[in-house]
């Protein structure tokens, strides 16, 4: 059983069968003891990373960066930026100071309304 909230938090995203699987990879790993919050957070990564989430990101979209197990987004939450590029597994934000690809995994940033996204990007173009 779990013994402390950093071992939960990465499975909460999972199906319940998925949550099972993932706590008794863990265990594995950690030699049939209660593994830490890293070991649970890896074993749900490769999981994601095999199961294909479609990327519905475009670019030009603008989103609103939401900080969550990214340490390169430290101080950037609520900020402004715009999709500059949309891979397989990842999308590229551009922000005033530079830009930052993040996973989809991790998806640290939240989409807005295409009337609201249309006007921030023209004004970020300059139009």
């Amino acid at each position: 059983m779990p013994t402390s909230e950093g071992q939960v938090r990465p499975i909460t995203k999972l199906e319940p069968q998925e949550q099972w699987e993932v706590w008794q990879t863990a265990v594995e790993l950690a030699g049939g003891k209660v593994p830490t919050g890293r070991i649970v957070k890896d074993v749900v990564q490769r999981i994601m990373e095999r199961t294909k989430v479609p990327n519905t990101y475009q670019i030009g979209e603008v989103c609103q960066i939401v900080v969550k197990d990214n340490p390169e987004l430290r101080g950037k939450g609520g900020c402004w930026a715009i999709v500059s590029a949309v891979n397989e597994f990842s999308c590229t934000l551009r922000m005033w100071d530079g830009e930052y690809t993040v996973g989809l995994g991790k998806v640290p940033y939240q989409k807005k309304l295409h009337g609201y996204c249309i006007s921030l990007y023209s004004l970020w173009i300059g139009y």
